[in-house]
């Protein structure tokens, strides 16, 4: 059975350093800490640009949902990242700086221990009814913008997301105009 989190369900907390807020909505473990948790999903209204948190035996992925975008420094390299480009992947013990291009921005983070799990993170369009494979050990999905209804009639808004485990191998998704965040999320083996 999918597990809903509804954008009033999810947690609002300050980012690892204090320098903004960020709403996380999921982790696991859920009893986890920032400094112990094996996977993390969350999304980051940004207002001003800064250092980004160290986050050591973590890869990261970054996707930026509005705003006109953000210029990267990462250990020394420059990268921009506006909201057409593909998601970033970087490790999250790198030394990164941004600067924003044009005012705030809001952001989609997905985080896994190296050490216990793997991810990939995907923008999709749905214009129809679709089925979603569910390969994963786990699936989130998070709605950017639009709605749509699972196959139970579950309805989810912006904001949304709903998390799937292994059990479920496909998930259909019906809507006319929906910008999904789609994340898998593999254990790694021991």
């Amino acid at each position: 059975m999918p597990q809903q989190i509804p954008q009033s369900k999810q947690r609002l907390m300050r980012w690892k350093n204090g320098g903004g807020m960020t709403c996380e909505i999921l982790r696991f473990p859920e009893n986890s800490s920032l400094e112990t948790f094996d996977w993390r999903v969350s999304v980051a209204t940004v207002q001003q640009g800064g250092p980004f948190s160290l986050f050591p035996g973590i890869d990261r992925s970054l996707a930026i949902l509005e705003g006109k975008g953000i210029a990267l420094d990462i250990a020394g390299v420059s990268q921009t990242l506006t909201p057409r480009d593909p998601v970033l992947r970087f490790d999250g013990a790198t030394n990164v700086h941004s600067t924003l291009i044009g005012g705030g921005i809001v952001d989609f983070n997905v985080m896994t221990r190296r050490a216990a799990f793997t991810h990939t993170v995907e923008q999709i369009t749905v214009i129809q009814q679709t089925a979603l494979p569910m390969n994963g050990d786990a699936v989130l999905i998070y709605v950017v913008n639009g709605s749509c209804s699972l196959a139970d009639e579950t309805r989810l808004h912006a904001g949304d997301a709903v998390m799937f485990t292994a059990e479920e191998k496909s998930c259909i998704i019906d809507a006319s105009a929906a910008e999904l965040m789609l994340v898998r999320l593999y254990r790694q083996a021991a």
